[in-house]
């Protein structure tokens, strides 16, 4: 078992040996570093435009909304204003209608009335007139 121990310490001195060789030679982190900075330079380069076409069109929305800004009380008291007129115009015709409708109602009731008594007076007519005091009307003929 004791082999088995010191075969896996030597393995692991040697890797351990292996990675201080390589942060000891710099090198690659140099060649890493420029290659980054390289590559960043051309990014910021296709990103340049990008990001004027980006600058103006917020410029120009910013100028838009601070002008939407400036006409939203205006809209708002003309919103108001309206709604006042629509208000009044809508109470006017409720008022109206409230008084046409109070005048037809008592004309309707005169005339349900009126045509219930008639009614009555015709179904009493006829009883009236078919009976004549008796049941059936006498057959004739037979």
């Amino acid at each position: 078992m004791n082999g088995d121990i010191q075969k896996v310490m030597i393995r692991i001195k040697t890797a351990q040996k292996r990675l201080q060789a390589a942060f000891s030679d710099a090198s690659w982190i140099e060649d890493a570093r420029t290659f980054a900075e390289k590559q960043g330079v051309e990014v910021k380069k296709l990103l340049a435009s990008d990001l004027d076409k980006v600058r103006t069109f917020l410029e120009r929305e910013r100028k838009e909304l601070e002008r939407f800004q400036k006409q939203i009380p205006g809209e708002v008291k003309k919103f108001r204003t309206f709604m006042k007129v629509q208000r009044k115009d809508l109470e006017k015709l409720l008022a109206s209608i409230g008084k046409t409708s109070a005048k037809k109602r008592p004309a309707k009731k005169k005339t349900a009335k009126a045509s219930t008594q008639a009614a009555s007076r015709k179904t009493t007519a006829r009883k009236k007139s078919s009976t004549n005091g008796k049941a059936h009307p006498a057959p004739t003929g037979v």
